[in-house]
């Protein structure tokens, strides 16, 4: 059980990693449709995403979700060291505005990455009532917007990191966007009560 849970924390991290690095090399709207086959990857494979999984874990069980974020860091981290290899001078410009829109935000990022979280658990909301349209449409939304979303955050600073542009700002940048999140994916069946079935 222990050894599954690693592994599919890891592997969805990997997942969001390829779509971090997809929307990289294509950027725009584009890059931000196609980003959506990572948390379609995720959820086909069952893989444990933090933010797939932090509105809907009863509130007894949400001590996992320190060791899942953490291990989903782990599997971007592992991305990271593959998509260095494949870094173009477009895809550099886009993490450079990545990451400057991230070090602008500072402290706000905690309230922006909110809007990912509700995003995300309703795109998910929709997936397990039987349609991806919710999902389709809700990660361009959620990326165009400028909300961060802490998982492909975190495969952002690992490339950056790896490209020699670490700054202590990241770290705390990234503690913000998964409280921000955290809390985010949990207005939906906060607000819905007894409507939001988390099947």
């Amino acid at each position: 059980m222990a050894r599954q849970f690693i592994t599919m924390s890891v592997f969805a991290g990997m997942l969001i990693g390829i779509a971090g690095l997809v929307f990289l090399h294509v950027g725009g709207l584009g890059g931000a449709v196609l980003f959506a086959f990572g948390l379609m990857s995720v959820s086909v494979s069952r893989a444990l995403l933090f933010t797939g999984k932090a509105g809907y874990l009863p509130y007894k069980e949400s001590l996992q979700l320190l060791p899942m974020v953490v291990l989903n860091a782990v599997g971007c981290m592992l991305m990271a060291g593959i998509a260095y290899y494949t870094l173009t001078e477009g895809a550099l410009a886009t993490l450079d505005g990545i990451m400057a829109a991230r070090e602008a935000s500072s402290w706000r990022i905690a309230i922006t990455s909110i809007g990912t979280g509700i995003i995300v658990t309703l795109a998910l909301y929709g997936v397990r009532n039987g349609t991806y349209l919710h999902l389709l449409y809700g990660v361009p939304v959620f990326i165009m917007c400028g909300l961060p979303h802490s998982i492909a955050d975190a495969f952002y600073y690992c490339v950056a990191i790896l490209h020699g542009d670490f700054a202590p700002w990241m770290i705390m940048a990234w503690l913000y966007s998964v409280v921000g999140n955290y809390i985010g994916c949990n207005l939906p069946r906060w607000f819905m009560g007894k409507e939001f079935k988390a099947n």
